[in-house]
């Protein structure tokens, strides 16, 4: 995998938690305020439709981040940014992949098959 992902059990709140390199730093809102504590679901499968070339293009927006999926890149955009502030960043559409199947990983080892 191209990034350090790091994703626990955060003692204080009680969740996962998820620390991404600061160059995708908005996954962070997509992955803890978009997807929560299930699995990635739908945006996985977007992915997937994407890079099956069953699809050229697909988006979807939450409740913080929209992503515009394309073969090579994903760009994901946060909602709520502040003037100034870092409002998109790039992925690689396949490293993305790599970072929902994590999450779903741990989503499954905290709570089960059934999440």
């Amino acid at each position: 995998m191209k990034y350090k992902v790091e994703i626990y059990e955060d003692e204080d709140l009680g969740g996962l938690m998820i620390d991404v390199p600061e160059e995708i730093s908005l996954l962070f809102h997509l992955v803890l305020s978009d997807i929560q504590e299930v699995k990635s679901g739908i945006r996985l499968d977007l992915v997937n439709k994407v890079l099956s070339k069953e699809s050229s293009y697909e988006e979807i927006t939450g409740n913080s981040c929209t992503m515009e999926i394309n073969y090579d890149m994903t760009k994901i955009i946060f909602e709520f940014a502040w003037e100034g502030a870092l409002d998109h960043c790039f992925i690689e559409t396949e490293e993305l992949k790599k970072i929902f199947m994590l999450w779903d990983e741990a989503i499954e080892k905290k709570y089960g098959e059934s999440n």
